[in-house]
């Protein structure tokens, strides 16, 4: 839902590594109190071709934020400890059979990040990392995640038309 569009991105970004975008398989959500057409919480259970699996378990009324994003794989595994929010915690970790070590990628906002892809597109003419189609599989997977947790449609928005 939309509570679930960091870690729904997320699971579509390794898309190129397992064998195309995830499906869903199931989902769960409950409304916040008081508010039946917000979400609150959300867990969803995906599945890529390529046969890996993957989850997102996302609450807004937790009494903290972890949005940490962990991949596990067949030679060890690696989690991102806030990849929402990396100039709280950058840390990644990696876990191998060798042993664990620990990376700090820098504490640049994300959004500082996503202003210079831009700011480089329309000075150079760089391509954006991510386009309408990335946009879309994601909307894609947060409206199957809405259907399939028992939320009637969003209404949709009629955008004006400049002429």
């Amino acid at each position: 839902m939309d509570l679930g569009c960091y870690s729904l991105h997320a699971q579509a970004m390794l898309a190129p590594f397992a064998g195309g975008p995830p499906r869903l398989v199931t989902a769960r959500g409950g409304a916040r109190h008081g508010a039946p057409n917000v979400d609150e919480w959300l867990d969803a259970d995906l599945a890529f071709p390529g046969g890996a699996t993957g989850s997102a378990r996302c609450h807004m009324a937790h009494e903290e934020w972890r949005m940490s994003f962990r991949v596990v794989g067949s030679r060890g595994e690696a989690t991102a400890m806030n990849f929402v929010q990396p100039h709280l915690d950058d840390r990644v970790v990696v876990r191998t059979p060798a042993g664990e070590r620990t990376e700090e990628l820098g504490k640049r906002s994300s959004y500082t990040y996503q202003l210079d892809a831009y700011a480089a597109h329309l000075r150079h003419g760089t391509p954006l990392p991510l386009d309408a189609e990335d946009a879309l599989t994601t909307m894609s997977l947060i409206d199957a995640c809405y259907r399939a947790a028992g939320f009637p449609p969003r209404p949709r928005t009629a955008l004006p038309v400049s002429g």
